[in-house]
């Protein structure tokens, strides 16, 4: 890759790393990358390999705790109240949108939990999260639900797959394949929520074509 020093002083030069970086993300054939910083190199390992839905679902069964580090102390955080009663129930995103790096940091080969995974959190978060009022306040991910959405063609999902191609985005809209299994999780999730309360509201954002 150019130099951080060239990409820092030519715009030309900070789109291409930018294309460079874009095209090797997708861990089936992506290449490590090297940029110079100074007297220094910078290695970049190639990403990861998807989680398979057991594997995912075994990073979020972890003990966590759900709260802001002890070291804060009493201090409230908006950004907290927001999502401590949301549930995770995917990572990544196909989008590939020039204005985000999500498909940077997280990929874009959608992964997912399991229904009963999501619903063993929503059990915990009923059962031990303080001050919960029967509301889920979110059904989701890092960007639009995708939850459980793959290409439905094996042709255009080996050309996703290439180098070449920079966005699983099709000019074509595809019928997305996720709203029936999103919705009956969506239903178990509120049965589990009004175990312990006489109303409950769950709440998620459905993917559209």
């Amino acid at each position: 890759m150019p130099s951080f020093e060239e990409v820092a002083n030519d715009r030309v030069l900070y789109a291409h790393a930018n294309r460079i970086l874009h095209l090797e993300t997708n861990p089936g054939n992506a290449r490590a990358l090297v940029q110079r910083h100074g007297d220094r190199d910078v290695w970049l390992n190639p990403p990861a390999l998807p989680l398979s839905t057991e594997e995912l679902d075994a990073v979020f069964d972890l003990p966590y705790a759900r709260l802001p580090h002890p070291s804060y102390g009493d201090a409230r955080f908006p950004a907290f109240d927001m999502i401590k009663s949301s549930v995770n129930i995917m990572r990544d995103c196909f989008g590939g949108c020039t204005f985000c790096s999500i498909t940077e940091h997280e990929g874009r080969i959608i992964q997912n939990r399991s229904k009963e995974s999501i619903l063993r959190e929503i059990e915990t978060i009923r059962d031990t999260a303080p001050n919960f009022t029967g509301i889920i306040s979110d059904l989701g991910g890092p960007t639009a639900n995708m939850y459980r959405l793959h290409c439905k063609n094996p042709e255009i999902e080996v050309i996703a797959a290439s180098r070449l191609v920079s966005s699983l985005v099709s000019a074509k809209i595809c019928t997305p394949t996720m709203r029936r299994s999103l919705s009956c999780i969506a239903r178990h999730a509120k049965s589990q929520a009004s175990k312990k309360f006489s109303s409950a509201l769950v709440c998620t954002t459905i993917w559209r074509s």
